[in-house]
């Protein structure tokens, strides 16, 4: 029998695909400032939110690879930047930190910075265009702030996705340790009894 984890993995290949869909399609999402949101940027962050540290690196290179090809660049740097963060935050998670969608957001912001301050590195500043940095405050800024703000709804469906086939964990139940008579202890125990009375 296929484990529940793999039709779990196979929904967001499933989201990963129509994301990208919806970020590509012209009149679906408006445009601010002729700036989309990186939906698939959310997507990474909000999946390594609930998932383990290799899905989550794997998750995050898939998406990586995907923005390359939608926006062009240097192959790959978007996944190692995005399979890097998404391995750590979901590492960190219920250890150094709490999960929940204010620690999403906040590896969103850093993510969204990362990825898209690197496209403008490698189309702008790279190329010495006139006024870089104007360039950069109007379009590139605006686009991190839309890719954060997108990322609270992208959140809700990788939570309800990372809760679909999943098991319930089930409660262990602890036996209590039944108390024996003092005639019936051994002759050891009784020592041990008896100090700790002292």
């Amino acid at each position: 029998m296929i484990p529940r984890k793999y039709f779990r993995y196979a929904l967001y290949a499933l989201e990963l695909l129509l994301l990208y869909v919806i970020e590509g399609t012209p009149g679906l999402l408006p445009v601010i400032y002729l700036a989309r949101p990186l939906l698939l940027v959310s997507a990474a962050v909000s999946a390594a939110a609930f998932e383990l540290p290799y899905f989550s690196l794997f998750y995050g290179v898939a998406c990586g690879i995907v923005i390359d090809i939608g926006t062009g660049g240097v192959m790959g740097l978007s996944s190692i930047i995005l399979g890097f963060i998404c391995y750590y935050e979901s590492s960190w998670n219920d250890k150094y930190i709490k999960n929940n969608i204010y620690f999403a957001l906040l590896y969103s912001a850093v993510a969204s910075a990362a990825v898209i301050g690197m496209k403008f590195f490698v189309f702008c500043y790279i190329r010495q265009f006139g006024g870089v940095f104007e360039i950069f405050k109007e379009h590139y800024v605006t686009r991190m702030l839309y890719t954060w703000a997108v990322t609270p709804l992208v959140y809700v469906l990788s939570f309800g996705i990372s809760r679909t086939f999943t098991k319930e964990k089930r409660k262990i139940k602890v036996k209590k340790r039944k108390r024996v008579p003092p005639s019936q202890r051994s002759s050891a125990s009784r020592r041990r009894a008896k100090r700790i009375e002292n």
